[in-house]
């Protein structure tokens, strides 16, 4: 079942594009909403290895903001693995254990974006991954950003997705993470759990921080 005033939605989240029609023997969650009109993504949190491999939550994520980042080529660092467009990497030796440092780059129109961080778990640094698209995003001139709300990710303009928390279409709840907080302070210092109009703008200005741009021929 549709939610009441999808049309609203739409227009908050710019979109254009028809989409299929909501199951109607059920109500539909708000995720469930966003998914079915192109603007969510559902993912499970935890890669199931370690080092984890960011790729396929990169790629499954590019689709949404095409043709804006068409063309984007995405090269990783695991820990302990050499850095071919960097300084050489070796085993650190410092707290969290050897070799735990990541290093994910996205490269689009001459620009090199790139973003470092450590970790040593076995979950996928969802905020690492969205600070790099919307860095590109940025520069590319859409207005479209990647959000981080829990196991989601919400496509749209900062200003329509604020709104739309506002208006209830993304009800607010604790933002209930997958790591305790003094890991989180340790490994992912920029999280903000995007339930709020504010949090969603503290979360894009965190991102935009840690993500490097140079240019290359």
């Amino acid at each position: 079942m549709a939610i009441p005033n999808e049309q609203r939605l739409r227009e908050l989240l710019q979109l254009t594009e028809s989409v299929p029609p909501a199951n109607v023997a059920r109500p539909e969650y708000w995720d469930e909403t966003f998914i079915r009109l192109g603007r969510g993504y559902g993912f499970e949190p935890e890669a199931g290895e370690y080092p984890v491999d960011h790729s396929e939550l990169l790629n499954a994520l590019l689709p949404f903001v095409s043709p804006w980042l068409d063309g984007a080529r995405f090269t990783q660092v695991l820990p302990g693995e050499n850095d071919a467009a960097g300084d050489f990497r070796e085993a650190d030796e410092e707290e969290g254990g050897p070799g735990n440092r990541y290093t994910l780059r996205l490269t689009l129109a001459g620009h090199r974006y790139g973003v470092t961080f450590r970790d040593i778990s076995e979950y996928y640094n969802v905020n690492a991954v969205l600070a790099l698209l919307n860095a590109a995003l940025e520069t590319s001139g859409t207005p479209l950003r990647f959000f981080g709300l829990g196991d989601v990710v919400v496509v749209g303009p900062l200003r329509g997705v604020q709104q739309a928390i506002r208006e209830g279409f993304i009800p607010g709840f604790e933002g209930e993470g997958i790591h305790e907080p003094w890991e989180l302070e340790a490994i992912d210092a920029w999280s903000e759990s995007g339930d709020t109009p504010e949090s969603l703008a503290r979360q894009l200005e965190k991102g935009r921080r840690r993500v490097q741009v140079s240019l290359v021929v």
